[in-house]
């Protein structure tokens, strides 16, 4: 008897039949109608700012996010349901803190509007283990450590690029964990995005600092060099262990960004053109052939 072999690539792979379809709509359709719910909030503030009361700015949010709380505690809805609600009830909580802020003028700076926002989503993204949520302060983190940096770190200092850089190292440690916890089955399958999202972010944030680094003068170069090469090799070494082409991807071709800012930065005017080209082109296609000759040698498939 033949033995069927499974790959991750095979066509029950790739296409949904029609049950997934039917539980992404009505998950994508009640996400839009919470996401449109909290922006059509935003947007009737600020087009009906100056006729409301002071009260009513106020009490709007706090209602909404009364109602989102109640409905997510003491209902029997579908557990995704709730967790979707809460999500919603974070995004008021920001607004929340906006509008007062606008109301009473209170003076203090984006950084800590965003650090409230972040410290009052903890608990909810430990409480109810929702990724888009954990997504959501892993962002409002980050969001608040940059703003801090732009508004009140000295510019070029090593202060600066310490706290620009944690903010890499935060991407991949929560990398690091969403990978484990996917190896080791704590992790839904359907939650893979996550693991893809983050990554990817980490590597385009070490990317930015590394080519800023190069490109502007009197910056440290030391620290996003030492943190591109680390996380770049534990990513190249990872992705060729477990085999994802992901990582092996989209890490050279970071790499090849960051090669091209440093000779663009480095270079005339009329080299840029005929070098950079060559650069991008030779690059490219020597890591799409290497992409597919890996895909066919580990999944039997061609392009």
């Amino acid at each position: 008897m033949e033995k069927t072999v499974f790959s991750p690539l095979s066509r029950q792979a790739l296409y949904a039949d029609n049950k997934q379809w039917k539980q992404f709509l009505s998950i994508f359709l009640l996400a839009v109608g919470v996401g449109f719910t909290v922006v059509g909030t935003i947007f009737f503030f600020a087009y009906n700012w100056d006729e409301l009361p002071n009260f009513v700015k106020l009490g709007i949010v706090e209602v909404l996010l009364a109602v989102s709380v109640l409905l997510a505690t003491f209902t029997r809805w579908n557990k995704l349901v709730k967790q979707i609600l809460l999500t919603g009830a974070t995004f008021l909580i920001g607004t929340l803190f906006a509008v007062f802020g606008q109301i009473y003028q209170t003076g203090a700076d984006a950084y800590d509007l965003f650090l409230g926002w972040t410290l009052f989503t903890i608990l909810w993204a430990v409480a109810i283990r929702f990724a888009p949520l954990w997504l959501t302060f892993i962002g409002l983190l980050c969001t608040t450590i940059w703003l801090y940096n732009i508004q009140i770190a000295n510019a070029n200092s090593w202060e600066m690029t310490l706290l620009a850089n944690a903010v890499t190292w935060i991407c991949a440690m929560a990398t690091i964990i969403t990978e484990w916890m996917s190896a080791k089955g704590h992790l839904n399958r359907n939650n893979r995005w996550l693991v893809s999202l983050l990554s990817l972010a980490t590597i385009i944030h070490t990317s930015f600092l590394l080519m800023m680094a190069i490109c502007k003068e009197n910056t440290i170069l030391s620290v996003p060099l030492i943190s591109t090469v680390l996380l770049f090799s534990v990513g190249l070494w990872y992705g060729w262990k477990i085999k994802k082409l992901f990582y092996l991807a989209i890490i050279p071709f970071a790499s090849l960004m960051i090669l091209l800012t440093t000779f663009i930065s480095q270079s005339d005017l009329g080299d840029i053109l005929f070098y950079g080209g060559i650069i991008v082109i030779t690059g490219t296609t020597l890591l799409i052939y290497i992409i597919l000759h890996l895909k066919k040698q580990w999944y039997g498939t061609e392009a």
